[in-house]
């Protein structure tokens, strides 16, 4: 839509005041690249780029292009719309869309809401997409959002193998044009960058010390809580790292929390404690088969072996994981501790063998969905074992960790992108239900620690309330450790420009520091508004990507926030 019809449209008052900056029309990118601001682009060999000779009535356009095929593989791009303007509403979202050669799959646009039951509302065009090759199309899909909403998003996708552009999106709400408001940063006031200063708490380095001093003021903010979770903005930030094993000494020292509990596969996890207390096993081997290449670090062998150095004190401390992506070690177990009864070497033996011809399914089609009639099959299994724990002479404790290994299992086979953090908030509060008197440091991605839409500490803080701390991570530049173009190396991060909280906070001229966000979560103050509220912010898992910056509301996300301006790559084990 061009520039003078959204004019007139705001004349008639049928539109919604602009009030975020979401780049629908793709005409602003990325400094030195082809990638658009503000939107999420992934899963290669499918290429993302804008394209200024194919366009809509606009400067530019959107391509998604892939030349192979496999199935069920698919590019896509993504956006936020902030979910208080579609609370109870109708979203309706349209776009032109262009195809050329498309085929085993199809081009459209796709548009998810997520719910505070877990539940999504869904559309992506799956029935109706343009396949071939087709000149500009006016395409749409229209949801009814419901008033417990969480998270709205909405994007483009491409299926199978050929090019699609796409263009002039359009987002109504109960029939109004949702304005997309002007890309419009400034460099941060004196006054905003004095209020910092006065808000900050300076924290001297990042290293493990003896002198913690500078770390008394957490007995304060923590107070009473059984529960804080340490988030990472990339899971390859050496200083991050240290930062955060610096902060579970302290934690564990000064303020009696006995139990660590990591982002990783659950057993594999717990088989790393039986080398801190017993000295069982090699501390490498151990961590390397957690699986994931994140924790395969120098970082977290220099933790897991001054947890050991510290087992045999009176201020000890357990090791734990909360994920439950791979299911061999519980199958191990559960066969371990079942025996050879032969009432249940039956129901062990199938269990086993569809979860094997799933896990191979998986690897052939790059798809994590499971049939529901293998879910049904699989439930049956483990209910049947479940009813046969009781029976075996074993202790309680015992029981329940039995049990828990088939209970991950079935989270296993129901595992998705909806559904994991809330399966790993499960996990932490069966840790704490075992331990009722510990207190847990957890450690994980920022996205699955932050107490907004359905991640795992959103579910945590709603059943613990103020007994659960979140602390968010961030750096201003450097590099981090990802997979991306050039394999498992390391990456030099994305520059934090002007509209962004790391630009924000690198202009408080110190180099480490933590920023308690609660006292601004009600603030009414024009200035936590615009500083705190609604800025970009670096968002980096395992892999490296051009956009690393996407738009939140930071205090909402976090309790506190701990910056370091430089990061440098994590040391992987070899």
């Amino acid at each position: 839509m061009n520039k003078a019809l959204i004019f007139l449209l705001f004349l008639t008052s049928n539109s919604i005041s602009a009030q975020e900056f979401l780049n629908l029309g793709f005409e602003y990118t990325i400094q030195n690249t082809e990638e658009p601001e503000i939107w999420y682009t992934g899963n290669p060999p499918y290429e993302v780029s804008v394209d200024t000779i194919q366009n809509n009535q606009s400067a530019q356009s959107l391509k998604i292009e892939c030349e192979t095929y496999k199935e069920n593989a698919f590019g896509f791009i993504s956006n936020v719309l902030p979910f208080k303007y579609a609370k109870g509403k109708s979203i309706e979202l349209k776009g032109k869309v262009k195809t050329e050669k498309v085929k085993n799959g199809y081009a459209g646009l796709w548009l998810n809401a997520q719910n505070d039951d877990g539940s999504n509302t869904f559309d992506n065009m799956n029935e109706r997409g343009l396949t071939s090759s087709t000149e500009w199309t006016e395409v749409s899909i229209k949801l009814d959002i419901k008033h417990s909403v969480n998270n709205i998003t909405f994007g483009a996708l491409l299926t199978g193998q050929g090019k699609a552009w796409f263009d002039n999106l359009e987002i109504y709400i109960d029939g109004q044009l949702f304005n997309d408001a002007k890309q419009q940063y400034s460099e941060p006031t004196k006054e905003e960058i004095d209020w910092l200063k006065q808000n900050i708490q300076t924290l001297k380095t990042y290293e493990i010390s003896d002198n913690n001093n500078d770390l008394n003021f957490l007995s304060k903010v923590i107070g009473n809580s059984k529960i804080v979770a340490l988030g990472e903005n990339t899971h390859g930030s050496s200083e991050i790292f240290k930062m955060k094993s610096r902060l579970v000494k302290y934690l564990q020292e000064n303020e009696n929390f006995n139990i660590f509990s990591i982002e990783a596969n659950m057993p594999e996890a717990y088989k790393l404690n039986d080398y801190i207390i017993d000295g069982k096993g090699n501390p490498i081997n151990l961590i390397k088969g957690m699986y994931f290449w994140t924790w395969r670090t120098q970082e977290v062998l220099n933790m897991v072996e001054w947890m050991k150095t510290n087992s045999h004190s009176t201020q000890n401390i357990s090791f734990t994981g909360f994920d439950m992506q791979y299911y061999n070690s519980s199958m191990q177990i559960i066969e371990k501790m079942f025996g050879d009864n032969s009432d249940t070497s039956n129901l062990t033996t199938k269990l086993e063998e569809k979860l094997k011809e799933i896990s191979e399914r998986k690897r052939n089609t790059n798809s994590s969905v499971i049939s529901l009639n293998d879910k049904d099959i699989i439930s049956k299994l483990t209910t049947a074992l479940k009813s046969r724990v009781r029976d075996l002479k074993i202790s309680k404790k015992e029981m329940d960790w039995l049990t828990q290994n088939i209970r991950l299992i079935e989270q296993y086979v129901d595992i998705s992108n909806k559904n994991r953090d809330k399966y790993m908030a499960e996990n932490v509060l069966w840790i704490k239900s075992q331990n009722p008197n510990s207190k847990i440091v957890v450690w994980a991605h920022n996205g699955h620690i932050k107490e907004t839409g359905n991640s795992m500490g959103k579910y945590l803080a709603d059943s613990l309330k103020s007994d659960y701390i979140s602390i968010g991570f961030a750096f201003y530049e450097g590099n981090y450790t990802a997979t991306g173009d050039n394999g498992l190396t390391s990456y030099k991060a994305q520059k934090a420009e002007v509209g962004s909280y790391e630009y924000l906070f690198n202009k408080v001229d110190e180099p480490i520091f933590l920023l308690d966000l609660r006292p601004i979560k009600n603030s009414e103050t024009e200035l936590s508004k615009i500083n705190l509220k609604n800025s970009l912010f670096r968002n980096v898992g395992a892999l490296n990507t051009i956009n690393e910056f996407y738009k939140t509301d930071l205090s909402n996300d976090f309790d506190m926030i701990i910056f370091i301006k430089t990061s440098s790559n994590s040391k992987l084990l070899d």
